[in-house]
């Protein structure tokens, strides 16, 4: 028996099912959360039987799910980028699989910590809006706050959403490249022998 059979490297302990999954999972949730706060708020807005204090109790929990699903996509990507990260410092690997790693992490991690800090300041902005809806005598009934809550919420929901729609894609990128650093520990167990 080899060493290599009993001794696996980072990369393959990392390279779980059940974290991808929980990722996906928590994705497939925040999706609808993010498309239904979003309705709510123009339902509310117009009168469609949604009350404000409602959108703002749902738009809290979506809040909280959305940087849930982003820090946790973000740990599992870091975790595999370590590993990835170790696999070539005690093998001596090519470094091009860091730089695979890299590229395709930055362009994705710009969007989750995007995604994240517009969620966090569009629900800030959300809770000032509602609270200027109780000041009495605003004209026309809306104020600064509800405009920029509007506007941040759309940006928002576009971001988060590019984010989402990148996360499987993704994860499809970080298995091949595991994959790879994987197969090279065939070839050092062939060239051993």
């Amino acid at each position: 028996m080899s060493q290599a059979w009993r001794d696996p490297g980072p990369s393959e302990g990392v390279k779980a099912s059940t974290m991808q999954a929980l990722v996906l999972a928590l994705g497939v949730v925040t999706l609808p959360m993010l498309l239904g706060t979003f309705g709510m708020g123009y339902a509310a807005h117009y009168g469609y039987h949604v009350e404000v204090a409602t959108h703002v109790k749902v738009g809290l929990v979506t809040v909280i799910l959305t940087i849930l699903t982003h820090t946790t996509t973000m740990f599992y990507f870091m975790g595999t980028g370590s590993a990835i990260k170790e696999e070539v410092k005690e093998r001596n690997l090519d470094p091009e699989f860091l730089r695979r790693a890299r590229a395709f992490k930055g362009r994705f991690f710009y969007m989750l910590f995007f995604g994240i800090c517009l969620v966090m300041v569009a629900g800030m902005i959300g809770g000032g809006a509602h609270a200027a809806l109780l000041i009495p005598g605003l004209e026309g009934g809306r104020s600064i706050l509800s405009y920029l809550h509007e506007g941040l919420a759309i940006l928002t929901l576009v971001v988060n959403l590019i984010a989402l729609a990148m996360t499987p894609f993704n994860i499809v990128a970080n298995n091949r490249l595991l994959d790879d650093v994987g197969a090279t520990r065939g070839q050092e167990e062939g060239t051993d022998e």
